[in-house]
């Protein structure tokens, strides 16, 4: 079998690679989607965090002082 023979596939290498194409782009694009969105994930969480410990050391300062 010669590497023409594989990638020809007896006349179904296009639609078998582009098929693979497809799929590849699909995955790459998910994985880059979902990268984002835990980024954006973990700064609104690192960003709650940090206003409810603001909040919670303001609340404790104005109970030490009355």
């Amino acid at each position: 079998m010669s590497l023409q023979e594989f990638l020809t596939m007896g006349k179904h290498g296009l639609y078998v690679w582009s098929s693979y194409g497809m799929t590849l782009v699909v995955v790459v694009g998910l994985w880059l989607v979902f990268s984002w969105y835990k980024k954006q994930l973990i700064k609104k969480v690192k960003s709650q965090s940090t206003e409810k410990s603001s909040k919670a050391r303001k609340i404790k300062t104005e109970q030490i002082s009355e």
